[in-house]
């Protein structure tokens, strides 16, 4: 019996590259079936997607959000694998089948993920992180952390600085780009936290596949490119949504204490 492997879009006014997204997804044979959510959008993105049997879409009325509309996508299927995959990220030729191949060899592995690169080619700052604490959400959120190639002791959530791997890796965080993870697993540990607003609500979901007891690897050898932005909001909105994520993360994960830290000192950003 084969494989079987679902890819999750959430899309909101994505334009033309959601099309892009979806034809090259099509082109990996290992792909069993599309699902779309559409969050109400304004524009012309769902009007333009091929049509073809693999793909289901579904149409709100409304924005639910990412991780609500996550949710709803994965209670949508009974796929072994799932692939959150954003409106604006690429995959290149067969990357989904041969991550997927490489997951299943890790029986100890929940998610995969691979090397994230902006339009012209390079890493993009997300690509490798690790989970926030307090330090390093300070170092991240003031900036510092972009001295950490000349001291690591700089270093915050990203770590884009350190050489790149050779080979597939453990790792805290990946990307949210592009978030290959086992279905069973997904489901075991409660998917995603809806309460995040838009962001933080896939290293919640990092966070708590790991406190389970599950592996996250990263391979670098494997790559998609990410149009990061493209379906995002205006930008003081992304910023406010990114403060109430990370505030969010820290009043569930860590100490009453560490929380009004971290709370106060978002308060001065």
């Amino acid at each position: 019996m084969s494989t079987t492997i679902t890819v999750i879009i959430v899309n909101y006014n994505t334009g033309a590259l959601l099309q892009q997204v979806v034809s090259q997804v099509l082109t990996d044979d290992s792909v069993s079936e599309i699902i779309i959510v559409d969050n109400n959008s304004q524009d012309e993105s769902m009007s333009l997607l091929p049509e073809n049997k693999k793909i289901q879409i579904y149409y709100r009325t409304e924005n639910h959000g990412f991780a609500a509309s996550c949710n709803f996508a994965a209670n949508k299927t009974k796929a072994e694998y799932l692939l959150f995959l954003n409106p604006d990220c690429i995959p290149t030729q067969d990357s989904i089948k041969q991550l997927v191949q490489e997951l299943q060899q890790q029986a100890k592995a929940a998610i995969i993920g691979c090397l994230v690169k902006n339009p012209d080619g390079s890493e993009q700052r997300a690509t490798r992180r690790r989970l926030p604490t307090l330090m390093r959400a300070i170092k991240t959120y003031s900036r510092i952390e972009k001295l950490a190639k000349v001291c690591t002791c700089f270093a915050g959530v990203n770590l884009n600085f350190a050489p790149m791997p050779t080979k597939t890796q453990q790792v805290q965080a990946i990307s949210g780009a592009f978030i290959i993870m086992r279905a069973n697993i997904f489901h075991k540990i409660g998917g995603f936290d809806e309460k995040y607003p838009l962001h933080f609500e896939d290293l919640d979901l990092f966070k708590r596949t790991q406190d389970a007891g599950y592996k996250l690897l990263f391979n670098p050898n494997i790559s998609v490119v990410h149009h990061q932005g493209t379906s995002s909001l205006s930008n003081p909105d992304v910023k406010n949504l990114k403060k109430q994520g990370l505030l969010r993360y820290f009043k569930k994960h860590e100490s009453r204490t560490t929380y009004k830290i971290i709370r106060a000192f978002m308060r001065i950003l």
